[in-house]
């Protein structure tokens, strides 16, 4: 810990803040949230600003994301390598089905989607890329939560489930039931969890190492789903093993 420095270590504290729903933050905001004086909290800015990692709106004074950051997560997308394996299987499940398919990478104890394909469909569920999430929060988090090794569960499990709508998992009993049920069937559908009137199916990607880091999920309004739910099942479990056979997995 003495190799940090505490500079570098609190403009990174600031950025994340900017990684939650809400897009531009003031600075009176920033510092009781931070509980750093708003003096520290404009030089702060500056200097982010300086550098082009964030950007002030000259109307409402307060600040957003700077495009800098914008090109280092391109950058990010670009050299990971899931995302240029895993875009053709995306690409052929989505012209197949007309729904909504992402990738998702586990980073911690939390999963970010790197990479989508929206529906071209009217009425579509629009994935939010690059967010981050709770392992828990939905098919395509928890498939990969279910295949992850017993650490990673047990750190998940003794933290407060966060309940996104009435039809969320409510106890870590809930979760454990869950999980298990992923793993006696080797992937993860759901409805109404995170969002009402959505479905989402997902399956894990393996490594080379057997390891499951990613998963590759369907997302939809639920009545369209449910029509062809059995043949997407196969679909999704497909582009899985694919890919996971195309980065060195043999079972």
């Amino acid at each position: 810990m003495d190799q940090l420095l505490t500079s570098v270590q609190k403009s990174c504290k600031l950025l994340k803040l900017f990684l939650r729903d809400q897009k531009e933050w003031g600075i009176t905001e920033l510092s009781k949230e931070l509980q750093w004086s708003k003096g520290a909290v404009h030089k702060m800015l500056a200097t982010l600003e300086s550098e082009g990692f964030i950007k002030q709106n000259r109307l409402t004074r307060q600040y957003s994301l700077g495009y800098t950051c914008l090109e280092l997560g391109n950058r990010v997308k670009r050299n990971n390598d899931w995302v240029s394996v895993a875009r053709p299987y995306l690409e052929r499940i989505a012209k197949l089905t007309k729904e909504s398919v992402c990738l998702c990478v586990r980073e911690g104890n939390e999963a970010i989607y790197m990479d989508k394909i929206d529906s071209p469909l009217p009425i579509r569920f629009i994935i939010d890329a690059y967010r981050r999430f709770p392992l828990y929060a939905t098919s395509a988090s928890r498939v990969i939560l279910a295949f992850s090794p017993e650490g990673v569960k047990e750190q998940i499990m003794i933290e407060p489930l966060a309940a996104f709508t009435e039809h969320s998992m409510k106890s870590v009993k809930e979760l454990r039931e869950r999980i298990s049920r992923i793993e006696d069937q080797g992937y993860e559908i759901s409805s109404n969890m995170r969002n009402v009137g959505v479905t989402g199916i997902a399956a894990p990607i393996y490594d080379s190492e057997g390891q499951v880091n990613a998963s590759i999920s369907l997302v939809g309004p639920s009545d369209r789903i449910d029509q062809h739910k059995e043949d997407w099942i196969q679909e999704v479990l497909q582009a899985a093993a694919d890919i996971s056979n195309l980065v060195g997995y043999h079972p």
